[in-house]
């Protein structure tokens, strides 16, 4: 597929028109219409409808959208890797909001002459995808399905706690029996973070009777809504540490087996790119930096 038609027929999408695509590009209008026609043939399908109301993207062309624009993400980062100059490092939520910036600091103060790093934070399978779709050249995410063609490694294991609002009456628990989260109404927070799945090995049957509410979509959210008195939660310790530390919150140890219950994470990163490659550097920096902290 030629790159060009890709890029003329993002051009025409982003601008609306095939006029202000042609400025855009520095090409002629005869050139644009002619891509799109070249694009449309190697795809065998209508891309855009041109009629009195302006350019209509078809079904097509939605569809096909999201590629053209992860073809043309891909060979950017093709030519940043050969450069070996940029480092693009996708995390999930928890991680990149609550774990990551210190690291990246590190790592920054260590290569920052010699490697520009950017950062695309997402709830994991968004990260997941731009993994796979080469978006990202790492990721540090909450779990991973063990698709092929990557290298894993454990990064670190964070443990989860209960976290509840001031005077709450488990406020002085020193750690919160699997009876009482059998019963409480507990909130819900970001999807797909594989939090639900630990916890359902932990409950076992009695998963299916806990009672789960307002899927609040984010861990921020949860920490405003319990300390506002709308329930508990559970989520990462270290996403609570200003809050703990500041009496606004407060976090419970949930043990299993007299060990604190805990969440496994991961750092990943396509097999077969060059050990020079700068996800080499931050990925054994993250695993030096981790062991050395544990």
């Amino acid at each position: 597929m030629n790159l060009d038609y890709v890029q003329t027929f993002l051009a025409v999408v982003r601008t609306g028109s095939f006029r202000e695509a042609a400025k855009q590009l520095g090409i002629s209008q005869p050139a644009v219409s002619q891509h799109i026609k070249k694009l449309e043939e190697i795809l065998k399908s209508q891309l855009i409808v041109r009629d009195r109301k302006g350019n209509q993207l078809t079904s097509t062309a939605q569809i096909f959208l999201p590629y053209a624009e992860s073809l043309i993400l891909t060979t950017e980062r093709a030519v940043s890797a050969l450069k070996l100059s940029k480092l693009t490092i996708g995390a999930s939520s928890n991680i990149g909001i609550y774990l990551l910036p210190s690291y990246v600091k590190y790592y920054l103060q260590q290569y920052g002459n010699s490697c520009h790093v950017d950062l695309a934070i997402e709830p994991n399978p968004a990260i997941a995808h731009k993994l796979e779709t080469g978006v990202v050249d790492l990721a540090l995410m909450e779990w991973w399905d063990h698709r092929p063609g990557f290298t894993v490694q454990l990064w670190q294991s964070e443990e989860l706690v209960l976290i509840v609002p001031p005077h709450h009456p488990w406020c002085n628990l020193p750690s919160v029996p699997k009876a009482y989260l059998e019963t409480v109404e507990m909130l819900g927070g970001e999807r797909g973070t594989g939090t639900g799945r630990l916890l359902q090995q932990y409950f076992g049957e009695q998963f299916a009777k806990m009672r789960i509410s307002m899927q609040l979509g984010s861990t921020e959210a949860v920490k405003r809504a319990v300390q506002a008195g709308l329930g508990v939660s559970i989520v990462l310790s270290k996403s609570v540490t200003q809050e703990v530390a500041a009496g606004i919150l407060q976090a419970i140890p949930i043990h299993v087996d007299g060990k604190p219950l805990r969440k496994e994470l991961f750092v990943i990163w396509r097999s077969g790119l060059s050990t020079n490659h700068p996800c080499h550097q931050f990925a054994q920096m993250l695993l030096h930096e981790a062991k050395n902290s544990s």
